[in-house]
């Protein structure tokens, strides 16, 4: 598969210039030269991709040879993901790009044990566009700001279908069953030191489904990944 390589802005013409850090990356670290062939996306998933044909000292450009954009499926798969340990806030965000989170929304829950600082928001950034490089997904994830246990109940509508994991449900994550009407399915995911019993009051009273994954209870930073896994192969992406 081709390199993936982002920008703010595609051409519209016949070539396409990658410069600044992206451009210094493909140049300086990856050692690029004319005649190879890569891809460049815009983020929201459109993409072009050609040979190269000039490289500078930062940057390079490429004769575009095809032009693409990914599809937006149904239903948007949103992850409400409680503020991780700064240790596995990578890995955490690595697997829910590679398994096809739509959107990430950071939740400062009532037990997490960091708390987002003001660069959080840019670290998470990065660490999603690195993520959806190496997994060749020309489409971001769209990271939401920080929110509050009460901003999140506000976000709820009538017609989605929302999904908690926990670890004293009595319903496994496999029997769920999804409407081909549902437009939104958020995953909800609690902290280190689980989501309280508040919080799952809260979620139950805004018709969230309480569910498991099995007799383990996964890290924060892991069950994500897995409720995604199981969520596309329930809807057929998978």
């Amino acid at each position: 598969m081709l390199s993936l390589f982002f920008v703010d802005q595609l051409s519209t013409g016949s070539t396409q210039e990658l410069e600044g850090d992206e451009g210094h990356h493909a140049v300086k670290v990856m050692r690029l030269q004319i005649g190879e062939a890569i891809k460049i996306a815009d983020k929201s998933g459109n993409w072009v991709s050609g040979a190269i044909t000039e490289v500078g000292k930062k940057s390079l450009k490429i004769d575009i040879s095809q032009r693409g954009s990914t599809q937006h499926l149904k239903p948007e798969l949103i992850v409400v993901q409680a503020v991780t340990k700064s240790d596995r806030i990578k890995e955490m965000l690595e697997l829910l790009t590679v398994a096809g989170a739509d959107r990430i929304i950071p939740w400062q829950a009532e037990r997490c044990i960091s708390k987002w600082q003001s660069d959080s928001a840019s670290k998470w950034s990065i660490a999603i566009k690195e993520s959806a490089k190496q997994a060749r997904r020309v489409k971001l994830p769209v990271l939401n700001e920080v929110i509050t246990t009460n901003q999140l109940l506000n976000l709820f509508e009538a017609d989605d279908q929302i999904i908690t994991l926990h670890e004293g449900a009595k319903s496994n994550i496999s029997q769920l069953r999804f409407s081909a009407d549902t437009k939104r399915i958020f995953l909800v995911i609690g902290p280190e030191g689980g989501i309280s019993d508040n919080e799952i009051d809260q979620l139950i009273a805004a018709k969230a489904v309480t569910v498991r994954m099995g007799e383990n209870v996964l890290r924060s930073a892991h069950a994500g990944f897995a409720a995604l896994s199981i969520v596309q192969t329930l809807i057929g992406r998978w």
